[in-house]
């Protein structure tokens, strides 16, 4: 059974099932969410984005869109920061302010998902996020590094060449082939008979098996 005292940490959901959950993070700059949000309408396919509570504060639109269009949406702290590195008070302010910045801009609150800046976590992370209402720490199987100055074929064959069942896939909106390549990834991993959902339907779907019907509240007011 998991911690109730902490939250846990999922990377990967069934692998059983050919599922899985494109994840994209907005961190910093405006980066290229709104051509990542066009491909992912042009296939129809519902993603999961992890926000900063600065990038939800200076694109309130993108935010907004997100949720508009069906996407589910996660902590991602207010400015970025290594979590592992601040005092308690300033940690509770990390999650605090970044969770009234996204609903104030989206009428959505991010909990229970939480995606830790450069993955960092310690035991009184993973304590405050859970008794802040975090109860997952999402992190991930595959990351895809198209933050870096790569072409979009590069990236899509990253994605093809080692996908795998139940995977979490992770990319970041600032990479500018980003876009690109997961409109050259998603048809292709269609044909190959993989569905797409969202973290906390792969998370859901994870529990109902390990611990039986168990209802996960996403988007809590």
């Amino acid at each position: 059974m998991p911690d109730n005292n902490s939250s846990i940490i999922f990377s990967r959901g069934d692998i059983y099932s050919r599922e899985i959950a494109l994840t994209y993070d907005c961190g910093v700059e405006r980066g290229y969410a709104a051509e990542i949000l066009e491909v992912l309408k042009t296939h129809e396919v519902r993603a999961t984005f992890f926000i900063t509570g600065e990038w939800a504060e200076k694109n309130a639109d993108l935010s907004q869109r997100i949720v508009s269009e069906g996407h589910e949406i996660g902590n991602h702290s207010y400015n970025h920061s290594d979590l592992t590195k601040l005092s308690l008070e300033d940690l509770i302010r990390q999650i605090a302010e970044a969770d009234n910045a996204i609903y104030k801009v989206t009428r959505e609150r991010p909990r229970p998902l939480f995606r830790l800046p450069f993955g960092s976590y310690s035991r009184q992370v993973l304590y405050i996020l859970r008794e802040m209402g975090y109860e997952y720490c999402v992190h991930w199987s595959l990351e895809i590094q198209d933050f870096r100055r790569r072409t979009a074929s590069s990236i899509a064959n990253q994605i093809l060449q080692n996908v795998r069942n139940g995977d979490v896939i992770l990319m970041n909106a600032l990479g500018k082939g980003t876009a690109e390549a997961s409109g050259l990834a998603v048809p292709e991993l269609k044909k190959q008979g993989y569905g797409f959902v969202t973290v906390g339907n792969m998370l859901q779907k994870t529990n109902e098996m390990r611990f039986g019907k168990r209802q996960i509240n996403m988007n809590r007011a």
